[in-house]
């Protein structure tokens, strides 16, 4: 009977929280360090750096999914290598797109942090 009245009022907290947006701090943790390591080094290793920096990975992770990052970042990557073999990450309008959600998402994350 307990078991019964739990089930009946935790389900619909289940449907809740099943239709909630995934939350932020998805990314594999070698991805928000590589992003503070790299955040910190272009503003300043210190402390107050690496609050802001962990501050801007996470409001990303809350507006770029995961997948969209890590496709943008593939795309950036590919950029800087010379030669027509990577022309189309440079001339491509739909990689464009996928690059312009991390930079907007980036924007957005120096306002909240920086």
């Amino acid at each position: 009977m307990k078991t019964r009245i739990i089930a009946f009022l935790t389900a619909p907290l289940a449907f809740v929280l099943g239709q909630m947006p995934a939350e932020a701090n998805d990314y594999p943790t070698p991805v928000v360090a590589d992003y503070v390591i790299g955040c910190m080094a272009s503003n300043g290793n210190n402390q107050e750096m690496m609050q802001r920096c962990s501050c801007s990975i996470d409001a990303i992770s809350s507006i770029v999914p995961y997948d969209t990052y890590e496709k943008a970042d593939t795309i950036i990557r590919m950029r800087m290598v010379p030669g027509d073999n990577t022309a189309m990450f440079r001339d491509m309008p739909m990689l464009k797109a996928v690059v312009d959600q991390l930079r907007l998402a980036q924007i957005e994350a120096d306002f909240r942090c920086f």
